[in-house]
């Protein structure tokens, strides 16, 4: 088969999706059933649904496997396969081998002279963060700083520690409960998260800064493809056809849009500058983004890894053009022994 296998899962519609081309939806329907107005997120569904266009209309002889299931009765090799689309919660084997390794963004060394802040990395012990914070706070007095995980870092949200130590938390079980002023502490942040005590490097600590004009660039096979700004409520619906669309918040949600194509230029340049610093850590498709700092400089505020990564007004089409034109970066490598076997039976 060599044709490309796409990943969907199966998300609910909003409650009202008349703003959603029609084209859209019946290429949604051909493919994921029949919608029914629903309470899902608008964003979400018009990012899976543009994903799933783009990926129908560019990607040679496409295959969609919904929620991990190919369709009955056809059988097809996912080892010989490019892949595309987003990576759901439990991924199958095949999924599990590919990896663009830009989430471990924080322990590539030679990044850090891109921040353009103080971060340090901790382990994931009390003493350790304790120190680390510490430090921090007093290498920047009156500051304060930004603590995240490293690890799997959705599992839990950034803690925003106030220059005395303190920081703003609400009680996971009790979710409608107001925040609360706490000194900060690695445990009451990180919750459950007990497996991994001890971790190196699992915790980073990071100077606060303002950042401003924040962006997220596609970086495909090393190359700044398209991006768009970190406006929540852009979705590639209201991309105007620009490779790196202009608009941009100064401060993140702050709904003042601006247009700024001078920045979204110089972006992409630095990305790709980005890129030839840590080439040897990343693959595929990741995003890096970005941001203007008060001294008038691009900065990396992070790294993602392209497959979940939130599209804002992307212009899905280069992107889909450069993953088409570097298919043996999106075929999982082929495992030998007993584990081939067991793969054989999951595919």
């Amino acid at each position: 088969m060599s044709g490309w296998l796409i990943d969907m899962q199966t998300v609910k519609p909003p409650a009202d999706y008349g703003r959603i081309p029609r084209r859209l939806l019946d290429r949604w329907e051909s493919i994921m059933g029949a919608i029914t107005p629903g309470d899902g997120d608008f964003e979400r569904f018009v990012e899976q649904s543009c994903r799933l266009d783009a990926a129908m209309r560019i990607l040679p002889a496409p295959v969609v496997r919904v929620d991990g299931r190919l369709p009955d009765g056809v059988r097809y090799d996912v080892w010989t396969m490019p892949h595309y689309g987003p990576r759901p919660m439990r991924p199958r084997l095949d999924r599990l081998m590919m990896s663009s390794h830009a989430d471990s963004y924080a322990r590539f060394r030679e990044l850090e002279p891109f921040y353009g802040r103080d971060t340090r990395l901790a382990a994931c012990t009390n003493e350790s963060v304790d120190n680390t914070v510490r430090d921090m706070l007093a290498a920047h007095p009156g500051e304060g700083c930004v603590v995240k995980l490293t690890y799997r870092p959705k599992y839990c949200p950034l803690a925003h520690v106030h220059p005395d130590g303190t920081f703003d938390h609400r009680d996971p079980m009790e979710p409608d409960s107001p925040m609360r002023r706490i000194p900060f502490d690695l445990w009451t942040w990180l919750g459950g998260a007990f497996g991994l005590e001890g971790e190196p490097d699992a915790i980073l600590v990071q100077r606060k800064v303002r950042m401003r004009y924040e962006y997220r660039v596609h970086m495909v096979a090393g190359r700044a493809v398209c991006g768009a700004g970190c406006i929540e409520r852009f979705t590639p619906l209201d991309n105007h056809g620009e490779r790196f669309d202009p608009r941009m918040e100064e401060t993140r949600g702050n709904g003042r849009i601006e247009s700024h194509p001078f920045i979204a230029q110089l972006y992409a340049d630095h990305a790709e500058q980005v890129h030839k610093a840590i080439a040897g850590h990343v693959t595929g498709h990741y995003t890096i983004d970005l941001y203007l700092g008060d001294d008038g400089r691009p900065h990396v505020l992070e790294l993602n890894d392209g497959a979940n990564s939130g599209l804002y007004a992307l212009h899905m089409d280069p992107l889909l053009e450069a993953i088409r034109d570097n298919p043996r970066m999106f075929t999982p490598p082929r495992p030998a022994g007993r584990l081939s076997e067991l793969m054989e039976v999951e595919s």
